[in-house]
């Protein structure tokens, strides 16, 4: 093992070229949960026998075990990563009985990609992993650089198992040579909903108008907007803006309500992943967008990243219309509703889904039912894998997983529901600095709050939202109708990671170039940027996919198959 880690060293130190594609992608699976929230308490005993068996004491045992945890820093004020309570609480329900000593690493979240690459090439990474890079976990298991997990799992962490299924831990699953092997362990995405149209309520109410269902009654809301200067002189019907790392992001909900399924085959749909704007009919989403920026409708710096110009724009009343996550309005890491009702007297974002040719529902991209990828280097020596192994083993426990995700009574949370829900989780800004924390990353197994069923899961998401909580059901409803699970790939397509960070570029000039160009130039700007794109490795990578598709190397489905 030692020879194999000089030699991977090594290896490694090229792996700083890579290029990372951060994948988010259905499905979930209630396998090994508890019936309830309320059955935290009950689970104690069972909780204690499962760790008697994957993770004994060592109480003689003089020797501890230092596990170093990759944690995501969020910069969020008064929150320490690495003194916080729930370090605390795992520290003393699961490393003191075991001797191994619990330490966060600190990340950045918005540079995570960058630097785990820089600490895998280097030797330095944390003993746990976690990320949201599927090409980067991809081509670290490729270079041998991380842990093979088959065999592991059934002795030491068979909770973990049951509680992500087998839907789940596919995902993790990649082929090097042998068969599909273990390597990671996704999270379990408890929400798979992604995104949603967000609408002015209260401008929809002064122009005595419907919550518009299709893009030509959006076209009169947005126009209407303009021309009634709803948002004062800054009035910006619609608000976007472009996000260079992945121009398309967010377009493909509206692109693929466009698409002519008629004409496209299940290999074509697994050939053009992310790259639906070539399929017949998506760029017809485009050249409404096109028509809208040229008559004043959008966003005069649609072509710039300006994320804080476009935040400073929605919570201060100017925007109509704009697209985002399915909790993007109320999420307290933004504050858009809040902040919105605090600057403007009765003003709301309520969800719908307008931008699309006619009234019937259409297809949907949600995530797929694993989310982040948590892994082992390869590094690693094999008595701290196996703690590694543990720790994850007791977190998914209903006890142990409630209290990372949830707090404490008394100071994050006061009251409970029937089912043993917290129905008044405090926002971080209103807990006290000693009980601070962050539920999704503490508890990285899953993605999500998890209260032992997709019930009680989807009523609690709304509940974290006081004050909002139907305006959440509903968008969580609008996002989730006729949702398709997106495609992913179980080997490297390497001319994705040849030829991505060009192909990302040259997605930017297209989408650039033909929203804001003349309407009568809207075609030729189509064809001449999309075959830069493609002769700039874009044809190599659908080519590589469909390839990917006939030796039935992928995940994921068709969503229009008979």
């Amino acid at each position: 093992m030692k020879k194999f880690q000089k030699v991977l060293s090594l290896a490694l130190a090229f792996g700083m070229c890579v290029s990372m594609f951060a994948g988010c992608g259905s499905g979930s699976d209630d396998k090994g949960g508890s019936s309830s929230a309320a059955d935290k308490t009950e689970s104690s005993a069972a909780q204690s026998d499962s760790n008697e068996e994957s993770t004994p004491p060592a109480e003689n045992n003089d020797e501890w075990i230092t596990l170093r945890v990759e944690m995501y820093d969020r910069s969020i004020a008064g929150f320490n990563v690495e003194d916080c309570w729930q370090l605390h609480y795992i520290q003393e329900n699961f490393g003191d009985p075991n001797h191994i000593k619990v330490e966060w690493v600190p990340v950045s979240r918005w540079e995570e990609g960058t630097i785990l690459n820089t600490q895998l090439a280097g030797g330095t990474a944390p003993d746990i992993c976690m990320t949201y890079g599927g090409d980067l976990v991809q081509q670290y298991v490729d270079m041998g650089g991380i842990y093979a997990l088959d065999g592991m799992l059934d002795e030491y962490a068979p909770d973990l198992k049951a509680f992500l299924g087998d839907n789940v831990l596919e995902y993790g699953q990649f082929d090097v040579g042998n068969g599909k092997e273990q390597f990671a362990l996704p999270a379990r995405r408890i929400i798979v909903a992604t995104q949603v149209n967000y609408i002015r309520k209260d401008w929809l109410e002064k122009l005595n108008m419907e919550v518009p269902t299709n893009v030509d009654e959006l076209y009169e809301y947005l126009k209407a907007a303009k021309e009634q200067n709803l948002g004062g002189e800054k009035t910006i019907p619609y608000a976007s803006d472009l996000y260079s790392a992945d121009p398309f992001y967010g377009w493909i909900y509206q692109m693929d309500a466009f698409i002519d399924y008629s004409q496209v085959t299940e290999e074509d749909w697994v050939a053009h992943h992310d790259f639906h704007y070539l399929l017949p009919g998506a760029k017809e989403a485009i050249r409404w967008m096109n028509k809208f920026f040229n008559e004043g409708l959008v966003t005069d710096y649609f072509g710039i990243e300006n994320s804080d110009q476009t935040k400073s724009d929605r919570v201060n009343g100017y925007d109509g219309f704009w697209m985002g996550n399915w909790d993007a309005a109320w999420r307290m890491e933004d504050s858009f509703q809040i902040d919105l009702e605090k600057n403007v007297e009765g003003a709301s974002y309520i969800a719908c889904d307008a931008f699309k040719p006619d009234s019937e529902d259409k297809p949907h991209e949600t995530y797929t039912a694993a989310g982040q990828y948590i892994f082992i280097p390869a590094s690693v020596p094999e008595e701290t894998a196996i703690a590694a192994l543990k720790y994850l083993n007791w977190m998914c426990q209903p006890e142990s997983l409630f209290a990372l995700q949830n707090g404490e009574e008394g100071h994050n949370y006061t009251t409970v529901d029937e089912n043993g829900i917290p129905t008044d989780l405090k926002n971080v800004d209103d807990t006290e600095d000693a009980y601070k924390l962050h539920a999704t990353d503490g508890a990285p197994i899953c993605n999500g709050f998890y209260y032992g069923s997709d019930e009680l899961n989807f009523a609690a998401s709304a509940n974290a939202y006081p004050g909002y909580t139907d305006e959440v059901a509903h968008s969580l409803e609008i996002s989730n109708t006729f949702g398709y699970e997106p495609i992913s790939f179980t080997r490297t397509i390497q001319t994705r990671v040849d030829y991505g960070t060009t192909v990302i570029s040259k997605e930017a000039e297209l989408l650039v170039q033909t929203v804001t160009c003349k309407p009568e130039e809207f075609d030729a700007k189509w064809d001449e940027y999309m075959n830069a794109l493609l002769t700039s490795g874009g044809q190599q990578i659908i080519d590589e996919q469909r390839e990917a598709y006939k030796e039935g190397a992928y995940r994921g489905s068709y969503p229009m198959a008979e």
